[in-house]
């Protein structure tokens, strides 16, 4: 597949997955499977090799073949999600002949383009490595929030409906229900801090974008352009490599902040749940001792 790729330029990715016949040509792809591979087809980065599971557990002992994980995705039509993985391409030669015919594709020794795709293709992996990474620790975040919403909530609940009947008969119970009360709200409230939207509503224009004052990859930001400026914005990102990289690299170190702020909010919030349980079935065990 490498080698053919070599010999079709044109083609940006190929696919190999057992979901449907799928070949291509100079004139492009086709085949029985060509809507699924159009969609696996915006996984990859251009001359990428995309494989589905299917394929890479036949390869996967291959000697000389590496993969890297692209993650699951859902397909259309396709019941389950697809987990997908790109070949890695090997400068390494096949049969002792080189890859690339040195006067046609492989620039010459000490080029500056040599090694560029594969440059290009680490910071494409790196991007879309640490997108999903914070993503999925964001998911995390907000499950812990909802973990700690649900159980505070269920706790304060019950006391509420039955507590004060019993402090009515035994007043010596009013401390320790309290303590816990005090402490299930309180880590309540940060739990609910930390899943809670943040939408700055700060007016960004386009003159902001172009001067990299604003982040126009993040949607608290362009929900307040217009449509017409937002198009312009993306487009010009999109122009300019420099800018765009730039962006991303914000936009990652954003998300990290917010991030933090989410855990930190998450830690208070257990710490305070922690101790004013253990407080509290403390305070009742004394309580019931004494009496």
């Amino acid at each position: 597949i490498q080698i053919e790729l070599t010999h079709h330029p044109k083609v940006p990715v190929r696919i190999g997955v057992h979901i449907g016949d799928v070949v291509y040509d100079d004139e492009g792809i086709y085949g029985d499977a060509v809507n699924v591979a159009s969609r696996i087809q915006s996984v990859g980065v251009a001359g990428s090799v995309m494989i589905s599971d299917n394929v890479f557990n036949e390869i996967k002992n291959h000697p000389g073949i590496r993969v890297e994980s692209c993650g699951e995705h859902a397909l259309k039509n396709v019941s389950m999600p697809v987990n997908l993985y790109s070949l890695v391409y090997e400068s390494a030669s096949q049969n002792g002949k080189p890859l690339f015919d040195n006067d046609e594709e492989e620039s010459a020794p000490g080029s500056s383009e040599q090694g560029l795709g594969s440059l290009k293709r680490g910071v494409s992996d790196m991007f879309r490595t640490s997108y999903r990474n914070h993503i999925e620790l964001s998911a995390i975040a907000d499950n812990k929030s909802n973990i700690m919403i649900s159980i505070n909530g269920i706790i304060i609940s019950i006391m509420i409906a039955t507590v004060p009947a019993q402090i009515a008969s035994d007043s010596s119970l009013m401390l320790p229900t309290g303590l816990l009360l005090v402490s299930c709200m309180m880590s309540l409230i940060y739990s609910v801090l930390a899943a809670r939207p943040r939408v700055s509503n700060e007016k960004v224009t386009l003159e902001d974008v172009r001067s990299n004052q604003s982040n126009i990859l993040f949607f608290g930001n362009f929900y307040t352009m217009d449509r017409d400026d937002y198009v312009t914005g993306l487009e010009e990102l999109m122009s300019d490599s420099d800018r765009l990289y730039n962006t991303m690299t914000r936009d990652l170190y954003s998300l990290g902040v917010v991030l933090s702020k989410k855990f930190k909010l998450l830690r208070v919030a257990y710490n305070i749940f922690m101790v004013g349980l253990v407080a509290s079935v403390c305070s009742f065990l004394i309580v019931y001792l004494l009496n």
